[in-house]
């Protein structure tokens, strides 16, 4: 039997004898097809340098045959490096993605035997060819390359999509192949962002960034956890709340009471209390009292409190408790997400009575409340206990057995609207 030598670095080129041959294996569903399992076609020399010319005819000649064979005609674009990582990422096993390793290597080689100013020279030191190889492996992906299926695949409305993609080709102009993306270049970048943008602007990029870069994760496009978007450290500054005034609060809870009774028991349970939203929402009827009710499920230690029912809410919250049919004091809240159903109802309800300016939300209710009490010379530490807020002095923080429920209910009491 004929010795057969493969040449190194030339995938489909070998030396049977003297004689130099073009060889390609055929992609196995093709083989009972082509009745074969692979191509081999003599070159004809000896000469590794005539070798290496012909042989990508040759090549050239099967690619289209396999390429009519699967009745593909003309749609594969082989000189697409996303074509072969799509193959790649497609290989049914070892074997055929090795085949396919073979194919983008001599592709490489193929490119870079057109490039090479002298005869000669090595065509796989060819930069085109150099940058062709890389891209078709997936060691260099374009960062543009998977955002319309992360889009699809999200399945958000429109307006979320349009912000998306401009959110990622922004990333894209600034890191053109995902290689580039590393949390150090990622702060940089966002630094520069926040000189031009507003910081909740750059702080939404960041999160767009975060989920694409999650998904390329789960399709294999980027190493798990490498997470470059993730522990940034960027400090956005909150916009001061403002607190509502008497009147404007009146004409909310007004406004709700025609609408939406329970928004307007919300608005009003908040007013007399200086509750947050969600401790509201999510109030059972079992931990309401005659006088009083408690908060269990608090963001903070500090949140775990007991709050005194005001006497203009008193019969209110009878009410809700009698009525309830779920267990909670406001009852009826439809959706999964009882405290995002409720933000989001409050949003509309401002905005159509053109309470429009951004640092008043439901959470200025609260500061309202505290403004009223501390305009009433209430106690810093009285007015931190019914609101849930950290009292960090010695005296009160470390030794103090806490507020009263009695010293409390009378602080409430002085809330006038």
């Amino acid at each position: 039997m004929q010795k057969t030598t493969r040449r190194k670095g030339t995938p489909h080129l070998k030396l049977r004898g003297r004689t130099y041959h073009a060889v390609m294996e055929i992609p196995k569903d093709l083989r009972k097809r082509l009745g074969k399992r692979r191509f081999m076609a003599t070159l004809g020399t000896d000469s590794l340098q005539v070798a290496q010319r012909r042989v990508v005819r040759q090549i050239a000649m099967w690619r289209k045959q396999i390429t009519e064979a699967r009745g593909e005609g003309g749609n594969a674009n082989e000189d697409d490096p996303a074509y072969w990582r799509r193959a790649l990422r497609n290989a049914k096993d070892d074997k055929q993605r090795q085949i396919i390793l073979d194919e983008i290597e001599w592709k490489a080689y193929d490119i870079g035997s057109i490039n090479v100013p002298e005869v000669g020279m090595n065509p796989h030191r060819d930069p085109e060819a150099i940058k062709f190889y890389f891209e078709a492996i997936g060691a260099v992906v374009p960062t543009l390359e998977h955002l319309e299926e992360w889009i699809t695949s999200a399945q958000v409305q429109p307006k979320t999509a349009a912000m998306r993609k401009a959110t990622i080709k922004r990333l894209a102009e600034k890191f053109p192949m995902l290689k580039d993306v590393s949390r150090k270049e990622v702060r940089r970048w966002a630094t520069e962002l926040m000189a031009e943008l507003k910081p909740a602007t750059v702080q939404r990029m960041m999160t767009d960034c975060r989920t694409y870069w999650r998904y390329l994760e789960t399709i294999a496009a980027v190493p798990e956890e490498s997470a470059p978007f993730d522990k940034l450290g960027l400090k956005v500054p909150r916009a001061a709340r403002l607190p509502w005034s008497a009147e404007e609060l009146l004409k909310l809870y007004q406004s709700a009471e025609e609408k939406d009774q329970i928004l307007a028991d919300l608005i009003r349970l908040a007013m007399y209390s200086g509750a947050r939203l969600g401790e509201l929402v999510n109030l059972k009827v079992e931990d309401v009292n005659d006088d009083h009710f408690r908060i269990v499920d608090a963001k903070t230690e500090a949140g775990v409190r007991a709050v005194p029912i005001h006497r203009e809410v008193a019969q209110t919250m009878a009410r809700l408790v009698d009525q309830s049919e779920d267990g909670y004091v406001l009852s009826g809240i439809k959706g999964q997400h009882r405290v995002d159903t409720m933000s989001k109802a409050f949003q509309r309800l401002r905005k159509q009575l053109g309470l429009t300016d951004r640092r008043q939300v439901f959470h200025s209710i609260r500061n309202t409340v505290i403004t009223k009490l501390e305009e009433a010379q209430v106690q810093e530490a009285t007015v931190a206990a019914i609101t849930g807020h950290s009292y960090p002095t010695m005296t009160f923080g470390l030794y103090s057995g806490g507020v009263s429920l009695e010293r409390k209910a009378e602080a409430l009491a002085k809330l006038r609207y």
